[in-house]
């Protein structure tokens, strides 16, 4: 009877540990499958004076949506440049304007059931004032893969085909059948400190003018949520206007909001 006792009393106990693992484990598996809504907005401002008198502002914005199949990601920038330049023989300043641009990106990705790989869908368009380009935009759909992940680190890649549209600063267009590929990475360099680096090619397949660009950032942790950050950005478009460069380079200092 003793025995027969013990035994109900451990199959009773490997039971109620097994419901409390299943508990846990489904705890857990809710807490992944809950919605993630972050991101950060990033200003810039720059002041000059004296013989040029130049004011600049940097807008960016970046917000992930984390949902249970979906990862939704938007992106808004812009830049705005204005300059005084005095002119001696008058003493006085002539106002002009050397940079602005606005760009919106989304772009979302459905994510396969156990794995780090995704389908996605993405819409880009930027104009630029005064780019190699006066209107860029893009729709393309493929596959990606989250190669590396050991949270918050990151290496996403990201290829598929897609239709392609630009505007010359003369008012000609072009568009036709673009390849796009891209690769993502976000590394933690140490405590508050994070390094990113996008690279973004738009290859067109027909002829007309193609595109790289590529982010670097380095973010550093102030206090809370405010951070500061330093961009290089570059841009290579391989078939400008005449008289246009087919490369523009942007350096920048920012302070970072993030949520």
């Amino acid at each position: 009877m003793r025995n027969v006792a013990l035994v109900v009393v451990c199959t009773l106990s490997t039971v109620c540990l097994s419901v409390q693992a299943a508990t846990e484990l489904s705890q857990a598996e809710q807490a992944l499958l809950q919605p993630r809504l972050g991101g950060d907005v990033e200003l810039g401002l720059l002041y000059s004076s004296g013989n040029t008198k130049a004011t600049s502002v940097r807008l960016n914005s970046e917000l992930v949506h984390e949902i249970p199949y979906f990862r939704n990601r938007y992106q808004v920038q812009g830049l705005t440049r204005t300059s005084k330049v005095r002119n001696a023989n008058e003493d006085a300043y002539t106002r002009i304007t050397s940079g602005q641009r606005i760009g919106l990106t989304g772009q979302s990705n459905y994510k396969f059931a156990a794995s780090n790989q995704s389908g996605f869908g993405r819409a880009a368009y930027l104009n630029d004032r005064f780019g190699a380009f006066r209107e860029q935009a893009s729709v393309a759909l493929g596959y990606a893969n989250r190669v590396f992940d050991q949270s918050p680190s990151y290496l996403d890649l990201e290829t598929g085909p897609g239709i392609g549209y630009q505007r010359r600063q003369n008012g000609d267009s072009e568009g036709g059948l673009i390849w796009f590929a891209a690769a993502n990475l976000e590394y933690k360099v140490y405590e508050g400190t994070r390094f990113r680096q996008g690279l973004e090619t738009v290859l067109s397949l027909d002829g007309e003018s193609s595109s790289v660009l590529s982010r670097s950032s380095l973010t550093a942790q102030l206090n809370g949520r405010l951070s500061m950050r330093f961009n290089f950005i570059v841009k290579y478009d391989s078939k400008p206007d005449a008289g246009r460069f087919k490369t523009d380079t942007e350096t920048s200092a920012s302070v970072v909001y993030s949520f």
